[in-house]
């Protein structure tokens, strides 16, 4: 059983390698901006800081871990914004790990006082690493379970540049956007001569936000927001949707994840991923702490001990010195 297991796990990680990869993906996916699209680059009063932090399916130990850091800067005199992130994604437990450092700038157009259109664009350089000294090859199967294999078409390592773009259409209480990923297709193989083409991975995000207390929504201490984010990369992809209420400091939301009417990848297989329950609280300091835990409603069940994500978010200086000029109105994890 455990030869068999090795065997498995090392073919999985062969069809990873040579097949479409899927993109690591954050639940709060307004919490990590850049990565979402370079057009909301700078789409704060200044300054701001994000971590970000995902473990998924725990349950499948070690799980899945994602950690990101961006820092972004706002040029208001020249309409500009300006940033950079690094991310890193350690999937199973022999070490496929990816790390991508990226820098990002946005532009903004004014259409009038109460509507703008942002263009961005990212350029990236991404390291994927694997060790291969802790799978078992056919050929080590073969020979009685040799210690060591004769392989040599694996590499240890693997590095690219990696591109993006993206715009965003905003009014003060609605916006759209669009980024494309991966718009130079990579190759990210680990075989020696391998060619593993990075498929483009397209997102698209909408949102609306609406004041509940009857004030306007300047003024407004309690408000709704609801948004959704489409994601495609290669024959797969995924919908968000769902919506979050903050009232003063406190926000909480539901999210759902799926497409489950629209499309089934096999007869009998549905595609509903998880419930997303979504609990924050901003400090008088302008620093948002955010939990979302994943409930899995697809077959996997709850064996999958769903997905755990924080994000911390500083921002600065204090808005009601910054607020001379409107900037995006995008959901705030």
């Amino acid at each position: 059983m455990k030869v068999l297991r090795h065997a498995i796990i090392l073919l999985l990680l062969v069809l990873r390698s040579a097949a479409m990869a899927q993109d690591p993906q954050f639940s709060q996916f307004y919490a990590a901006s850049q990565y979402l699209n370079p057009a909301l680059t700078g789409n704060t009063f200044q300054d701001r800081i994000a971590l970000n932090y995902r473990l998924q399916w725990p349950g499948v130990q070690p799980g899945y871990e994602t950690f990101s850091f961006a820092y972004d800067h706002n040029f208001a005199s020249a309409h500009s914004g300006l940033g950079g992130f690094i991310i890193r994604d350690k999937a199973g437990t022999y070490g496929l790990t990816f790390t991508t450092a990226a820098m990002s700038y946005s532009y903004e157009a004014r259409l009038n006082r109460r509507q703008a259109i942002r263009f961005g664009f990212r350029a990236g350089y991404t390291m994927r690493n694997v060790a291969p000294e802790g799978y078992l090859f056919a050929d080590q199967i073969i020979r009685d379970n040799a210690p060591t294999s004769i392989e040599a078409n694996m590499v240890p390592n693997t590095s690219y540049l990696d591109l993006a773009a993206g715009g965003l259409y905003y009014s003060e209480q609605f916006w759209a956007g669009a980024s494309f990923n991966h718009i130079n297709k990579p190759n990210q193989s680990l075989m020696v001569d391998g060619d593993a083409e990075l498929q483009i991975r397209t997102t698209v995000h909408a949102g609306y936000r609406m004041p509940l207390d009857g004030h306007k929504l300047i003024r407004s201490q309690t408000k709704m927001t609801l948004a959704t984010h489409y994601k495609a990369q290669g024959k797969w992809d995924q919908l968000d949707m769902g919506g979050y209420i903050e009232h003063d400091r406190l926000s909480a939301g539901l999210w759902y994840r799926g497409l489950p009417i629209f499309k089934a990848y096999e007869k009998g297989y549905g595609n509903s991923e998880a419930v997303i329950l979504m609990a924050g609280f901003e400090t008088e300091q302008q620093l948002r702490i955010t939990y979302s835990y994943d409930i899995t409603i697809s077959k996997m069940t709850m064996k999958s001990a769903g997905a755990h994500e924080i994000s911390l978010i500083y921002e600065w200086p204090r808005r009601a010195k910054a607020r001379k000029h409107k900037v995006v109105p995008c959901p705030k994890f």
